[in-house]
C-alpha cells in the first residue's frame, strides 16, 4: 500500500462516502494548499497550449479570420509543458484520495476535471437532481 500524499505535512484526505460534504470541503482546502493554479484546472480543465493565426484565405476565396488554435506538440516551450504537468498533479492527488471501489469509477477519466466532475456527479447527482432534492426538502 502506498504512503499517502502530504503537502505541507497535511495528508490527502481519504475519500468518505457517507460525508461526502466534508471530504470535498477537505479536498479542495487541500488542493489549494498543494497549488493554486490546480483550483483552475478544476473550473476550466486541462491548459491547452495556443498560438496565434493570422487571417488567411480558404481555398474558396472567404477570408480565414485571425485567432489561436492548439499548438502542435514540437512547438510546446518548457512553460507549456509545466502547465499541462499540473493535470498530472491534480489527478494524482484525487487518485490517491480515492477508495478501491471510487479508483474503478475513475479509471478511465482523462484529465483532473474529468475526475472531479466525475466524482461530484457520482455523489451529489446532476444539476436537475440536486434541485429536485431541494425542492422535496423544501415543500
Amino acid at each position: 500500500m502506498s504512503t499517502p500524499k502530504t503537502t505541507a505535512g497535511i495528508k490527502v484526505p481519504p475519500f468518505t462516502r457517507d460525508d461526502f460534504g466534508l471530504w470535498k470541503m477537505k479536498m479542495l482546502l487541500f488542493i489549494k494548499a498543494s497549488n493554486p493554479l490546480y483550483i483552475g484546472i478544476l473550473e476550466n480543465g486541462l491548459f491547452v497550449p495556443m498560438k496565434p493565426v493570422s487571417e488567411s484565405t480558404a481555398p474558396d476565396g472567404s477570408r480565414i479570420p485571425q485567432g489561436t488554435q492548439p499548438k502542435d506538440i514540437t512547438e510546446y516551450t518548457d512553460s507549456d509543458k509545466e502547465l499541462i504537468r499540473l493535470d498530472t498533479g491534480l489527478m494524482l492527488i484525487l487518485a490517491d484520495s480515492a477508495d478501491k471501489e471510487m479508483s474503478y469509477q475513475l479509471m478511465n477519466c482523462t484529465s483532473g476535471k474529468h475526475m472531479w466532475d466525475t466524482i461530484n456527479l457520482i455523489m451529489e447527482g446532476t444539476k436537475d437532481v440536486q434541485e429536485n432534492r431541494l425542492d422535496i426538502l423544501t415543500s
